[in-house]
């Protein structure tokens, strides 16, 4: 198996991210749209809808995190309006993973973010395609008590998949954060796989070990996520 160079499985991640978060974010918010991302053969990453056209991954990289880099000015004019629209949901979602929507709309979309990082890193990164590869198939769902907030991580004969709210299928591991302050925690620096059940911070349920290797990619994947605060 040929394992993504370290900027690749970045940007492969971070296409993953854009899309899940900008659907989260304008679900939430009731404005904006999901935006899709795809790489062309020069290297250069495209967002849809509008014109959006970054000329590398760099650029791309620093789009998303910051919420704005200089796109390419012909694409761009193709399609204005739409473009911009584009740009006013780059920088609302990179707001809404800094706390800028309130605790609520930063642990979801900080949680999809995170969750859709992990579907590349299990595909792509040697230590999580070593981790994923000991469980079988499965669905882990995560939920923050006394919340909306949930998502799930999917794995099977396709690869990997994550959304938002409950999974279509009935979930073989639950986890449960105590409440949005363990939750944004977890979504800004991790929390301690040991410690956090322990202390009655999180509560995992089911196919404990499927649980644990999901959180493990995300958790990998997530500290190389990096977002202004």
């Amino acid at each position: 198996m040929i394992m993504a160079n370290d900027r690749s499985l970045l940007a492969t991640a971070y296409r993953h991210v854009l899309e899940a978060s900008s659907e989260e974010w304008s679900r939430r918010l009731g404005k904006g749209f999901g935006l899709q991302a795809s790489q062309t053969e020069l290297g250069e990453i495209r967002i849809m809808p509008g014109g959006l056209c970054f000329s590398d991954e760099a650029t791309f990289l620093e789009a998303v995190t910051t919420g704005f880099a200089w796109p390419r000015i012909g694409p761009f004019l193709s399609s204005p309006v739409q473009s911009l629209r584009a740009v006013g949901v780059l920088r609302g979602m990179t707001s809404a993973v800094q706390g800028g929507c309130g605790p609520e709309v930063k642990a979801a979309v900080g949680l999809r973010a995170g969750l859709a990082a992990a579907e590349a890193y299990a595909a792509l990164d040697l230590k999580c395609v070593e981790a994923m590869a000991r469980e079988s198939s499965g669905c882990v769902s995560f939920t923050v008590a006394n919340t909306d907030v949930s998502a799930w991580f999917r794995m099977d004969a396709g690869g990997y998949r994550s959304g938002s709210g409950e999974p279509s299928e009935d979930a073989d591991a639950r986890v449960t954060f105590r409440d949005l302050e363990v939750a944004v925690r977890a979504v800004e620096t991790g929390l301690d796989p040991l410690v956090a059940p322990a202390n009655g911070e999180i509560e995992v349920r089911g196919r404990i070990p499927l649980a644990e290797a999901v959180g493990y990619v995300a958790d990998r994947a997530s500290r190389n996520l990096v977002f202004p605060t």
